[in-house]
C-alpha cells in the first residue's frame, strides 16, 4: 500500500467547499483501502508556533497544518480592494515561506504520492516543492484558479451590457498571473480533470503541454431507492445563488412558462434577487437552504433539474446527484456540462437563451418517454460510484510512475 499525501489550500473547519469536500472524501476512501493517508493544508490561526507544521487528527485522518505568511488567510478573504487582492495573489503564488515549509515537510514525511488539489491559499510554489521532491506528483483541476484569480474565467465589471461573459482574452494582469502560476507549480507527473473541458482550457492557456492528462469524472455515493413515477409540470434548480449560475435566464424562462412550477434551492449572494422573483411570480418557489431529506422529496416530485450556468462549469456535482435520483437534467451547453448531459438523460440549451430553455423544459415535462430518461440517468449514476472514481484515481497514481 502507498503512502499518500493530499494537499489543499484550505481544509475544514477553516473552509468547506467542493475541493475540500472532495479531499476529505478521497482521504477516507483511500484509507479504507489500506493506504497510509495524510493531508497537508493550512490554518487560519496565525502565531509564531503555526509558522511550521503542526499535526492533528480529524475524523481519524492525520492533518498537517501551518500558517502561510500573507496579508490574510484564504478563508478570511484576499483583501478589501483590487490593489490588496492583487498583492495577496502575487504573494500567494510565490510565497517562499510556504514553499520552504512544504519542502521540509515532504523531506521529513517522505510520502510515495502527493496528490495536490487547489493551491490557492497554500501557494502555487508548493507545486515546485512537490516537483523537486522524490515523489509521484498528481494534480487535480477543480476550477480555473491557476488561470484566473477569481477561479471562474468570467468577466463581470468589464463585460458588455453590464452582464457576465466568459473571459476568452484575459487582460495583461491576468496573463501575468497565469504565467507566474505556470512557473511555480512545477511539473506534475499526471494531471487529472473531472472534465476534458477543464483540461483543454488549461492547455489552451499554456499549461501542461508536456504532461500526461486524464479525465476522471466525479463519483456519487447516495442513490434514490426507487425511480419516481409519472410526470408533472415542474423543474428544480439546486446550487449556489450566483449570477454566474444563469439564474436570470431561469427567471426569464419562468416568465415565459407560467404553467410550469420552478423550485429554487440553495443560498448565495443572489438570494435577495431569487426571493424577490419568487414573491412576484406565482410559479416560482424559493426554498433557500433545504435538508437532504427535503431535497430528495423535491427531486422525486419534479420532471427535471435545470443547470442554466453562464460560466464554464467543470463537472457539476448537482448533475451527478440529479442522475442518482433518477432526475433528467436540462443543462446549458457550456464547459463540462455537455460531457454529462445528452438526449438519453436530458437536454442541452444555448447559455443565456431563455426561450430555448423554456422550449427544452416544455419538451421534457411533456416527454412521453420520461421514465426512460429517468432510468438512463439513474443507470449512468450507478456506474459512476465514488468507489469507481477512487479506483480510477489509484490507476492514475500508478500511471504517473
Amino acid at each position: 500500500m502507498a503512502k499518500i499525501c493530499l494537499v489543499n489550500g484550505v481544509y475544514p473547519p477553516d473552509d468547506f467547499g467542493g475541493a475540500e469536500n472532495y479531499v476529505q472524501r478521497t482521504a477516507h476512501a483511500l484509507k479504507k483501502r489500506g493506504h497510509d493517508v495524510s493531508i497537508l493544508t493550512t490554518t487560519r490561526n496565525a502565531s509564531q508556533e503555526t509558522l511550521s507544521v503542526k499535526k492533528e487528527f480529524r475524523n481519524g485522518i492525520p492533518v498537517f497544518r501551518f500558517y502561510p505568511l500573507n496579508f490574510s488567510h484564504r478563508s478570511d478573504g484576499t483583501g478589501g480592494n483590487l490593489a490588496t487582492q492583487a498583492l495577496w495573489h502575487q504573494f500567494d503564488t510565490i510565497n517562499p515561506h510556504a514553499k520552504r515549509v512544504v519542502s521540509d515537510f515532504l523531506s521529513t514525511y517522505q510520502p510515495d504520492i502527493v496528490h495536490s488539489n487547489n493551491f490557492m491559499g497554500i501557494t502555487a510554489s508548493a507545486g515546485k516543492a512537490i516537483s523537486d521532491a522524490d515523489v509521484r506528483y498528481v494534480h487535480t483541476l477543480h476550477d480555473y484558479s491557476l488561470i484566473c484569480p477569481k477561479s471562474n474565467l468570467l468577466r463581470e465589471m468589464t463585460a458588455p451590457d453590464n452582464d457576465v461573459a466568459v473571459c476568452d482574452s484575459p487582460p495583461i494582469p491576468c496573463r501575468m498571473y497565469a504565467g507566474a502560476k505556470r512557473r511555480m507549480i512545477g511539473e506534475p507527473d499526471i494531471i487529472v480533470g473531472p472534465s476534458q473541458h477543464v483540461i483543454d482550457i488549461h492547455e489552451k492557456h499554456g499549461f501542461f503541454k508536456n504532461t500526461k492528462t486524464t479525465r476522471i469524472q466525479h463519483g456519487i455515493e447516495d442513490f434514490a431507492s426507487s425511480l419516481p413515477k409519472g410526470s408533472c409540470q415542474s423543474v428544480l434548480y439546486v446550487g449556489k445563488h450566483l449570477r454566474a449560475k444563469g439564474l436570470e435566464t431561469l427567471f426569464e424562462a419562468a416568465r415565459l412558462l407560467p404553467n410550469v412550477r420552478f423550485h429554487l434551492c440553495g443560498t448565495g449572494p443572489y438570494d435577495d434577487r431569487s426571493r424577490a422573483v419568487a414573491e412576484n411570480r406565482a410559479n416560482v418557489e424559493y426554498h433557500g437552504f433545504v435538508s437532504d431529506e427535503r431535497l430528495r422529496e423535491l427531486r422525486h416530485k419534479v420532471s427535471a433539474a435545470v443547470v442554466p450556468s453562464v460560466w464554464m462549469e467543470n463537472s457539476p456535482l448537482t448533475i451527478y446527484e440529479s442522475f442518482a435520483n433518477a432526475l433528467p437534467v436540462i443543462g446549458a451547453d457550456i464547459g463540462g456540462i455537455p460531457e454529462l448531459v445528452n438526449r438519453s438523460r436530458g437536454r442541452l440549451f444555448t447559455p443565456k437563451d431563455a426561450e430555448e430553455l423554456a422550449n427544452r423544459i416544455i419538451e421534457l415535462t411533456q416527454e412521453a418517454n420520461l421514465r426512460d430518461l429517468r432510468s438512463n440517468a439513474y443507470q449512468w449514476a450507478k456506474n459512476r460510484t465514488f468507489d469507481h472514481h477512487v479506483s480510477e484515481l489509484v490507476q492514475a497514481y500508478t500511471a504517473s510512475i
